[in-house]
């Protein structure tokens, strides 16, 4: 009896754990950076999307509209700062780019 009763205990603790996600370990990243707007899809735009900056080498992470809260589309013209944590999804955005692009999902964002 003794015997069954120490690997039961074992294994009660170790399924019992409960494992408490922060939105860092749901994202694939987090970084700080600004949501631009580039115009619509129908006009060859990229919709709303996120860039460290736009200068140099840098590429748009795509931003699915109804997910991004309205106080980040505060302006058409200007950014607005953040700080991001995204997590790729496997829905593709409309982009007639050479590499297919897919959108991101916010996990978390608060201005920066």
């Amino acid at each position: 009896m003794k015997k069954l009763i120490i690997p039961f205990v074992i294994l009660l603790s170790f399924f019992s754990c409960s494992k408490n996600k922060s939105a860092d370990a749901l994202a694939d990243f987090c970084k700080v950076g600004y949501i631009y707007w580039g115009g619509p899809y129908a006009a060859d735009g990229v919709g709303w999307y996120f860039a460290e900056n736009r200068s140099g080498s840098w590429s748009a992470i795509q931003l699915k509209e109804e997910e991004l809260p309205s106080a980040y589309k505060t302006s058409l013209t200007d950014s607005t700062a953040v700080i991001i944590c995204l997590k790729k999804t496997d829905e593709r955005a409309p982009c007639f780019c050479s590499a297919p692009s897919y959108f991101y999902k916010i996990i978390s964002i608060q201005k920066n």
